[in-house]
């Protein structure tokens, strides 16, 4: 269904991401060569192949980050314990380091700690509402229909909007204008690299803007997920802290860590894989479509036309990783059979689609994940149980509007 020349293709379910109703961007194109020849033009940007200092602007802004909670987030000894937010401070951190990623600096996120434009708030107002329309496609379809109507389109997110999404889509657009001036000159980050690599001023500054969106979001979910399991098992934790504390001592792991060396930390890794596993940050249906003549799948014939949709929570509970499955136990990940293995691996691949659709941002998203649980290790200790709960609260919250 997802691989290479597939016959299934992305159903009207797709549409129901759109920002704009009337126009699809890489996440919604459902004809197979144009969404193609999009993808063609972004994955050296999302690899970070075309990104200078592409590791760097990571751990500054993580540094950044991490002194920022060091200064307001810890308690003094013998004082009261502070209230401090951990799992927004996270949706912070990493909305800055998408930032900084394509246009080459932060949005202030991390410095203010605030939510800049009103952007997180309008975003976990608005993914509930996309998770009905993700249901029901007709709205979707109608909302197309009709959003050439003054007072619809008045209603949807604009690029001159003050705050929220559409102040997003007017910085984006700001800043691929500037790229645009007779003196600019490139730049070396995920904007450069689209513009490089071929798109129009139009698709930049729309597919930027959906890079902002994709990017923060779904990686702030997972590190969350990653940090609630590992500092709440004890056995987890200390582990994960022995081999980190071992690569350092034998000169394995450099300050900060550089993502070849966090690759080298198997532990870390099946963390990882497990935190994905246990909580995914993507759980949307991504229906495909049955092709002309239907399909056998299962024994069961389907005919043509019929919408088919990736439930990733039920595959991700499959036998295939063992009879304890609802448990965060990474060490499933290194003593697994070779041939197992591999199966494990496909169905947690998944998560991040297969074939020509699936995820661009995967490398980037792994070299966050790696270079936070490493660089937080020595400062876990100071979360209470307070923030143990508002990381719970938060895990629970990204799962209902991703759902």
């Amino acid at each position: 269904m997802l691989v290479p020349r597939s016959d299934y293709q992305r159903g009207r379910w797709f549409n129901t991401l759109r920002l704009d109703p009337n126009r699809a961007d890489l996440i919604t194109e459902q004809e197979p060569i144009r969404h193609n020849s999009l993808r063609a033009k972004m994955i050296k940007g999302y690899d970070g192949k075309d990104i200078e200092g592409f590791e760097e602007g990571i751990d500054r802004n993580l540094q950044d980050w991490i002194g920022y909670v060091e200064n307001h987030g810890m308690s003094d000894p013998g004082q009261p314990c502070k209230e401090f937010d951990i799992g927004m401070s996270i949706q912070y951190l990493t909305t800055d380091m998408i930032c900084i990623l394509c246009f080459g600096f932060p949005f202030g996120f991390v410095a203010k700690h605030a939510d800049c434009h009103g952007f997180l708030k309008t975003l976990q107002e608005r993914l509930p509402i996309v998770e009905k329309f993700s249901i029901y496609t007709e709205v979707c379809s109608l909302l197309s229909a009709i959003a050439y109507i003054p007072f619809v389109k008045n209603i949807l997110p604009s690029a001159t909007d003050s705050s929220g999404i559409g102040r997003i889509m007017g910085i984006s657009r700001e800043v691929v204008n500037q790229r645009f001036e007779k003196d600019a000159q490139s730049k070396n980050d995920i904007l450069g690299s689209f513009l490089g690599q071929g798109l129009s001023r139009h698709e930049a500054e729309k597919e930027i803007t959906i890079a902002l969106f994709s990017g923060s979001d779904t990686t702030a979910t997972s590190i969350r997920a990653m940090l609630l399991h590992i500092i709440s098992n004890p056995l987890v934790y200390h582990r994960i802290q022995d081999e980190i504390d071992r690569g350092i001592s034998e000169g394995a792991i450099s300050s900060p860590i550089r993502v070849d060396e966090a690759r080298n930390l198997p532990y870390l890794q099946a963390c990882i894989r497990e935190g994905l596993r246990i909580f995914p940050p993507i759980t949307y249906l991504r229906e495909r479509v049955t092709p002309p003549g239907g399909d056998t799948i299962d024994g069961r014939y389907i005919p043509s036309g019929v919408n088919i949709g990736l439930n990733l929570p039920g595959l991700l509970l499959d036998p295939v990783f063992g009879l304890d499955v609802k448990v965060f136990r990474p060490e499933r990940w290194l003593t697994a059979e070779p041939e197992k293995l591999r199966e494990m691996d496909r169905v947690l691949d998944l998560t991040f689609g297969w074939g020509p659709t699936r995820c661009l941002g995967v490398r980037m998203a792994n070299a966050n994940q790696s270079k936070f649980l490493v660089e937080v290790r020595d400062d876990s200790s100071y979360l209470s149980a307070h923030e143990i709960r508002l990381l719970k609260q938060d895990a629970n919250t990204q799962s209902f509007w991703a759902l």
